[in-house]
């Protein structure tokens, strides 16, 4: 199976228009059969963070078959927790991230992302394709 996990970056790139490459990205993916594993913490992150006039372009995200929301339990708590010690220690920790980072292993997937440092501090070496 083939994908991208997303971040509040790329939901919001999405579904704001902030640039052409998002959206354009998920059409095409869309049309190619990839899925989109959307961390739930990305997703409290992107309604928090979305302009009111976008929510209902949110909400139509989330209705599409190629998005896959991924629970935070406990089991991905505790994995994903253990591997984000280190940026913790280091004042850079960021939950979303942490849940994506662990989302993007497990699965075997690239993150698509607009900010890839949180991600970065959290495992150098997950795969990232950034957004411009």
């Amino acid at each position: 199976m083939s994908g991208r996990v997303l971040t509040c970056s790329a939901i919001l790139d999405i579904t704001t228009d902030r640039s052409v490459y998002g959206r354009a990205f998920l059409v095409a993916a869309v049309e190619l059969g990839m899925t989109f594993p959307t961390p739930s913490t990305a997703l409290l992150q992107a309604w928090a963070t979305v302009p009111p006039e976008a929510r209902a372009l949110l909400e139509l995200f989330l209705d599409a078959p190629a998005v896959i929301v991924e629970d935070l339990g406990a089991s991905t708590a505790s994995r994903a927790g253990v591997r984000a010690h280190p940026a913790h220690q280091t004042g850079s920790f960021d939950v979303a991230a942490a849940h994506a980072v662990d989302v993007a292993i497990t699965r075997g997937l690239p993150i698509l992302t607009a900010e890839p440092g949180p991600l970065r501090a959290i495992d150098p070496d997950v795969e990232i394709e950034e957004l411009p």
